[in-house]
């Protein structure tokens, strides 16, 4: 069927991020590393690190011990987050609708994140969480735009993301998958609330989400589904690395594609705002592009990768920048290499 498209926009009423903790340089992640696991681990880290182009980061874990407990977890996370995006709308928690969460790292598997912010915030309205990564942005805002074509209440989605706890600083865990992991992740949580689309000035346009998947190992996956049960070894991403670099490319590309398709050009857009995949994004796609570097987002260099939260806390960055003039266009495209997704929006100021 190809890509879709939400039938109705929505209205930014706010948006908010949360990054934790102080920002852990790529020298103190690798002190870290050779400290438990010896300088062959560490000079390959640095290799790794150098070519994907992340200089920091923010993480929940502890770098001193080889297992960690996240701290904050991903419960307070979402919860200062939503609490600033709430703050920001002028609205109580009990005005919403519904509350979306997406999340590759939850707190649980069962209860959802959800459920936890909910209990936490005292929500009495329904939720519902997405058990995805890098686009649970696109998905959520699919579902959003159908909550508000029918009601008038606002919606609040949040992302979390606290993986780097799932990285075991151990010789015996460690490999070239897991050390790209370590130096390229960072942890946060990002959240926007949104209204049903009214004419002025913060819409959300063009909402769309498509994938090519079918027949593809995942690039990206967490191995703590029931098929794991009993092995007995620490939950872990895995990481292809080879597959995500053939397919990453043309997500960014399907995307485009769509939405220059609804009658844009690439110069209707003050800025480019693409999944956070490595520091050196604005670069590799400014060119592709052939447009300014300037023009394309790049948080991904202070802030690594933040899977499901990167979109949200990147977007609310460039929002509450103060940098966008009234009638700008920000074009969002994101991309997802678990079973290679693809999504994105419009947002107008």
């Amino acid at each position: 069927m190809g890509v879709k498209f939400a039938k109705n926009g929505l209205t930014l009423l706010s948006s908010a991020y949360v990054l934790p903790n102080e920002v852990v340089s790529n020298q103190e992640l690798l002190e870290a590393l050779g400290q438990l696991c010896g300088p062959l681990a560490k000079r390959k880290a640095k290799s790794i690190a150098k070519r994907l182009g992340v200089e920091s980061r923010h993480l929940v874990r502890d770098l001193t011990s080889a297992k960690s407990q996240p701290s904050p977890n991903s419960i307070a996370l979402g919860v200062d987050v939503l609490n600033q995006a709430l703050l920001q709308a002028g609205l109580d928690i009990n005005e919403l609708e519904y509350l979306l969460s997406h999340t590759c790292t939850p707190h649980t598997q069962v209860p959802p994140n959800a459920a936890w912010l909910a209990d936490e915030l005292r929500f009495q309205g329904p939720y519902l969480e997405l058990r995805q990564a890098c686009t649970g942005f696109a998905n959520a805002l699919q579902i959003a735009s159908t909550f508000c074509t029918t009601d008038d209440a606002p919606v609040a989605i949040v992302g979390t993301e606290t993986g780097s706890v799932y990285f075991e600083i151990a010789k015996a865990f460690l490999t070239t998958e897991q050390l790209v992991n370590y130096v390229q992740m960072g942890d946060g949580a990002g959240a926007v609330i949104l209204g049903p689309a009214k004419e002025g000035e913060g819409q959300l346009t063009d909402i769309y989400f498509g994938q090519i998947g079918e027949g593809k190992a995942p690039g990206f996956y967490l191995d703590s589904g029931s098929m794991d049960v009993g092995k007995g070894e620490m939950t872990r991403f895995h990481h292809n690395i080879e597959a995500v670099r053939a397919n990453g490319s043309q997500l960014f590309e399907l995307g485009l594609q769509a939405v220059l398709s609804r009658g844009y050009q690439l110069d209707d857009f003050r800025y480019i705002l693409p999944h956070q995949a490595n520091g050196y994004i604005d670069v590799m796609l400014a060119e592709a592009l052939g447009i300014e570097p300037e023009r394309i987002i790049n948080d991904a260099k202070g802030l690594g990768n933040l899977g499901s939260a990167a979109i949200w806390v990147s977007f609310a960055k460039l929002v509450n920048s103060g940098k966008l003039r009234r009638g700008d266009k920000v074009l969002i495209l994101g991309a997802e290499a678990t079973k290679y997704l693809y999504g994105g929006f419009v947002y107008h100021h």
